[in-house]
């Protein structure tokens, strides 16, 4: 899968992925419009690799393609770029959601038409710890049936959008990085889905174990039971943790 990402705007650029020399690159890439094939095959391999560094794949989704960048703000100095640490009180203000599609996709399935729908999640797998998973998964925001609507009107398969979270269906309430005290980093995932017009999306009973009761179940399960064939289309992360710690 190769990424393009036509019309980048400034505020995914400069600071995008700062954790590592190799990741910065894509940074300076979101600004171009144009971008050669073998940079945009790096891109597509550097996000693979972060996501299975961290292991956001295999313990929160499986596999996937990424068909665009998702880019979060709490603040102009609060950033989440694909692993960074913020502290607990940089998060507990919904953020801005920004994303630039691949402009280049084959699926069919993932063109994008105006009455197209997506789903947008934060969910913690280190609840209470990344060592004791009794709440994990931990579901911090569900918002459904939210519009993406391009800066460049004449193609819906090119664009960056920042999302109106204010349109779209809040299932489960927005709630900051909460982890307890002494349990060291938690990772906190953002996910953005293109739902299936057939989804049946509700909200999970509870938060921990997404109300399963299940250790370890989340989203994963959650899109499987009520997500028909909703396609996973970005991701992004970042670390927090309690200031108390041993």
């Amino acid at each position: 899968m190769l990424i393009t990402f036509a019309r980048a705007t400034t505020y995914q650029s400069r600071r995008l992925f700062p954790i590592s020399p190799r990741l910065a690159h894509i940074s300076r890439l979101s600004q171009l419009s144009i971008i050669p094939a073998m940079n945009l095959m790096t891109i597509s391999q550097l996000l693979d690799e972060a996501y299975t560094k961290h292991k956001i794949v295999p313990e929160v989704v499986d596999k996937f393609d990424t068909h665009g960048l998702l880019t979060i703000e709490y603040s102009p100095s609060a950033l989440v770029t694909m692993g960074n640490t913020l502290k607990v009180s940089e998060t507990q203000e919904r953020p801005k959601i920004q994303f630039t599609l691949n402009s280049s996709s084959q699926e069919p399935e993932l063109l994008i038409e105006s009455e197209d729908r997506f789903t947008l999640i934060l969910t913690d797998p280190d609840a209470p710890s990344n060592w004791d998973h009794k709440w994990s998964e931990y579901c911090h925001w569900i918002v459904t049936d939210l519009h993406l609507n391009p800066n460049n009107l004449e193609s819906l398969d090119s664009l960056s959008t920042i999302l109106d979270l204010s349109k779209g269906n809040e299932l489960v309430e927005y709630e900051g990085a909460g982890p307890p005290e002494y349990t060291k980093k938690h990772r906190y995932v953002f996910l953005l889905y293109k739902q299936d017009p057939k989804a049946n999306l509700v909200a999970p009973p509870d938060r921990p174990t997404w109300g399963t009761g299940t250790p370890g179940s989340g989203v994963r399960d959650w899109i499987k039971k009520h997500g028909g064939d909703s396609k996973l289309l970005g991701v992004n992360f970042f670390y927090s943790q309690n200031e108390v710690q041993e």
